[in-house]
């Protein structure tokens, strides 16, 4: 459950945004020409900086790090629906996100935020950028960055595929392309968009893997085209291996859509063969297909299902997911998908909410234990969140991630 701070903050959000200027009724797609990525742009909305600061300025006594970024919030940004080429495997996408362009003609980096786990077409960023989540993370723009925010294959403009749910290639290669796209945007006289060539990531639950994942794929295969510069990721289930394991060997375990899903998007990508009749036990295996149709919500899901794992799973899956050769291209899945400890070189902030029952803190212990591990000692800093839960560690954790990131960009 979101603690209510979170949901207070979220309202002030709402509220503030209702105010500003739209330019949905009147936005007009711009197509783009002899771009190998960026494929067109829309303004959709227009915000200044008296009303972040109006946003921000009361919630300080809830969360302290504010008082540290409000400092920085001196821009108005725009906020536009950007489609981009791309790819899953070998077939080609147009796929979706948002860029938010400061004000002011100055040079920014690129802020990428990865959101977490959803399973429903209209909550995708670009589908709804009016939407609370959407809004509060647009609002860093004001400190001075183009905040990009991905809709992930499945969503926004390619729904014709499904969501490769935690599926390390898919992820990756998608967002690195909307990177791409955003420079070209640079290249665009309407936009008056400078980007200098540094980027952050930051992400939290699904978005905290994401952001992982893509931070050791820059900085093992894509140092000379990205200049990554801080990362900051959040209760993210690191290790599929292990946490499938755990959710499997468990007597009850609360959101088991997050298992179907992993199960769905991997299989979807072609990950492994196995039929849900070797993963699921009826009436559940029937249920899976139908029950991901993009309108159905998490707790939607959870409700067609099952938390007691004995009646959800069947017992050769629970008892031989470990062992069993019929698993094994999926083990080797969820392996290739998971991220091990590297001799990390960009600033890294892990964060979890300690009370967190839907991915456990031992994901983010586990990892950091195996960084620190690792020979030299690493820039990777570790924030335990005292008795938070999933929800309610978010809000924190991209504070902490912002202020980081803004010490970084001063210097």
């Amino acid at each position: 459950m979101r603690s209510c701070y979170y949901i207070c903050l979220l309202l002030a959000v709402s509220l503030l945004f209702s105010n500003c200027k739209s330019n949905v009724a009147d936005s007009v797609d711009v197509p783009v020409k002899k771009d190998t990525y960026l494929v067109s742009y829309a303004l959709v909305r227009s915000v200044t900086a008296a009303e972040i600061k109006t946003l921000f300025s009361p919630v300080q006594s809830v969360y302290p790090d504010v008082a540290d970024i409000l400092p920085s919030v001196n821009l108005g940004f725009r906020v536009y629906v950007v489609t981009y080429n791309t790819t899953l495997g070998v077939k080609k996408l147009v796929a979706s996100g948002v860029v938010c362009i400061p004000d002011g003609g100055g040079t920014y980096p690129i802020l990428s935020f990865q959101n977490g786990t959803n399973t429903v077409y209209i909550n995708a960023p670009s589908v709804n950028a009016a939407s609370y989540n959407v809004q509060l993370i647009s609002s860093f723009a004001s400190t001075g960055f183009v905040m990009v925010i991905p809709d992930y294959l499945g969503f926004g403009s390619s729904t014709e595929v499904f969501h490769p749910y935690l599926y390390m290639p898919a992820t990756v290669s998608a967002i690195l392309d909307l990177f791409r796209a955003v420079k070209e945007m640079g290249s665009k006289t309407d936009l008056n968009l400078k980007l200098s060539s540094d980027l952050y990531l930051m992400g939290y639950s699904q978005g905290g893997l994401s952001t992982l994942q893509l931070h050791k794929a820059i900085e093992t295969s894509y140092s000379s085209e990205f200049n990554l510069k801080g990362v900051g990721c959040g209760a993210g289930p690191y290790n599929l291996t292990s946490i499938t394991t755990m959710m499997v060997g468990a007597t009850t375990y609360p959101q088991p859509y997050y298992i179907a899903y992993i199960m769905k998007g991997f299989k979807s990508a072609g990950a492994f063969p196995n039929p849900y009749t070797d993963i699921f036990n009826e009436p559940y295996a029937s249920r899976i297909d139908g029950l991901f149709n993009g309108l159905n919500s998490g707790g939607d899901i959870n409700s067609q299902l099952s938390t007691n794992i004995a009646q959800l799973f069947t017992n050769e899956f629970r008892t031989t997911l470990t062992t069993n050769t019929k698993f094994k291209e999926m083990r080797d899945a969820l392996a290739a998908s998971s991220v091990t400890a590297w001799k990390v070189k960009t600033p890294l902030i892990l964060s979890h909410g300690q009370a967190d029952t839907d991915v456990s803190p031992l994901m983010t212990s586990q990892l950091y234990a195996d960084l620190m591990n690792l020979d030299p000692p690493l820039p990777v800093t570790y924030i335990p969140l005292a008795g938070m839960d999933h929800g309610g560690a978010s809000a924190p954790s991209l504070l902490a991630f912002v202020k980081r990131f803004l010490v970084i960009k001063g210097k």
